[in-house]
């Protein structure tokens, strides 16, 4: 994965750490070498709340993501709450909540303030054992239940798919923003073809407002792939 979302502005790693053991994922292996050093990782990739984080402040237009550096699946009711009172000091800045187990933001009934979008990761409509989280169609049928009109997916790292299926959890879920990008990081994953890729691509952009190609695309358009994991 980039290092951030390109619709997002900044990130606000008020949250840190994650036990889903994705085989993809980046921020861990930054925590446990070169980020190291920082005492917010002196416990590893270990979920915690950044405390001194919660005095961040926030300019008028941004998109903020928090926790880029972990999940919030691993939070605590009373430690949400904390990130969310920050958020509401804020009317005039949006901030992305994104999290495997989408299922969160119902199960505390939170009081989530209307200019915080709500999102999953979702590589593939198949479950390819790539992480400790809930298979994909557990987190889409957990977003899609959620009634609420501002939602973001990442299609990435994106996995080789059944297109109209993929397409058909899009469009219940009914995201504002989707982005959509490759492993970058040659984790040998299983990846889809380019002309399938592009039928998605095309199908996305009847659905949704806002589809973003991550630059990692080009590899496979290229028909560039990194590798095919034998499973």
């Amino acid at each position: 994965m980039s290092r951030m979302f390109k619709s997002i502005t900044k990130t606000w790693n008020v949250w840190v750490g994650c036990d889903f053991n994705c085989t993809y994922c980046n921020a861990r292996k930054a925590a446990l070498t070169r980020f190291k050093h920082i005492p917010r990782y002196k416990d590893g990739f270990k979920p915690h709340l950044v405390e001194s984080e919660l005095k961040r402040t926030f300019k008028p237009g941004q998109f903020i993501f928090v926790g880029y550096m972990g999940d919030i699946a691993w939070s605590t009711p009373f430690e949400l709450e904390q990130i969310l009172e920050r958020i509401r000091q804020f009317h005039f800045t949006n901030f992305l909540m994104c999290s495997k187990d989408p299922g969160l933001f119902n199960r505390y009934y939170l009081n989530i303030p209307p200019n915080v979008y709500l999102g999953t990761t979702i590589e593939t409509n198949r479950d390819y054992k790539l992480t400790k989280a809930i298979p994909p169609i557990e987190r889409f049928n957990q977003l899609a239940r959620y009634l609420r009109p501002h939602k973001f997916i990442s299609i990435e790292p994106i996995c080789d798919f059944d297109l109209d299926e993929l397409t058909t959890w899009m469009r219940e879920i009914q995201p504002e923003i989707i982005e959509i990008g490759a492993d970058a990081y040659g984790n040998n994953l299983p990846e889809p073809p380019w002309w399938k890729v592009e039928a998605l691509l095309k199908n996305l952009r009847a659905i949704c407002p806002t589809v973003v190609e991550k630059v990692g695309l080009d590899r496979l358009k290229r028909g560039d792939q990194i590798g095919y994991m034998k499973l």
